[in-house]
């Protein structure tokens, strides 16, 4: 399946915080103390050394609270930094990673070749066959699609017309499976006007 970019943008790293760039500052921080100093750590967790640098129990390195803070501050510094360069500062922490799936671009459906939309439109109109007006409309968009070459199939915008009960949108779910593509409904009978669709109300 191809894949299209569709946002340009920088995801930063889910577990980049101020919090946790400041700790990994500090334990950089005490392994470059400790070398200068050349004191033998026998091999110990980088982790246990930072604790025992900051209890003043590793001879000849220590860890202040000073250190720490001028620490917090580039650790903040750094991540305002990044997160503003990823284009992506405007949003909060929750909408980054709703956007976080669009990071690899997204998966475009294809017909590969006419026989495949002959196929596809032959199932559709057994299962549904007294849909056969909007199956036909979309035997003719998938055949098009094939004729044009384009990179990724886009059925052109259709209005489906009946009573309820039909099957109109068991159809347009079946579509979707069939060549491959997530449905997503939009419930525009909950308020007076289809603004969840349009826009805003002017009031």
């Amino acid at each position: 399946m191809p894949r299209h970019p569709f946002i340009k943008a920088a995801f930063p790293d889910p577990d980049l915080t101020p919090r946790n760039t400041s700790k990994r500052l500090m334990l950089h921080l005490t392994g470059i103390r400790i070398d200068r100093g050349g004191v033998d750590v026998d091999g110990q967790d980088e982790e246990r050394l930072y604790d025992l640098a900051c209890m003043g129990k590793l001879e000849g390195v220590s860890m202040t609270p000073e250190d720490q803070i001028r620490t917090d501050r580039r650790a903040v510094r750094f991540y305002d930094r990044t997160i503003r360069n990823s284009k992506l500062g405007h949003l909060d922490k929750t909408e980054r990673e709703k956007l976080a799936c669009l990071k690899g671009g997204v998966g475009l459906t294809t017909i590969e070749n006419e026989h495949q939309a002959d196929a596809l439109a032959v199932t559709l109109h057994a299962e549904m066959p007294w849909m056969s007006t909007a199956t036909n409309y979309a035997w003719q968009a998938m055949r098009r699609f094939v004729r044009e070459g384009h990179v990724g199939f886009r059925l052109p915008p259709v209005i489906l017309d009946g009573p309820p009960g039909i099957g109109k949108t068991r159809w347009a779910r079946r579509l979707g499976e069939l060549i491959g593509a997530t449905s997503t409904i939009i419930d525009a009978t909950s308020g007076a006007g289809g603004f969840a669709v349009e826009g805003y109300q002017r009031g």
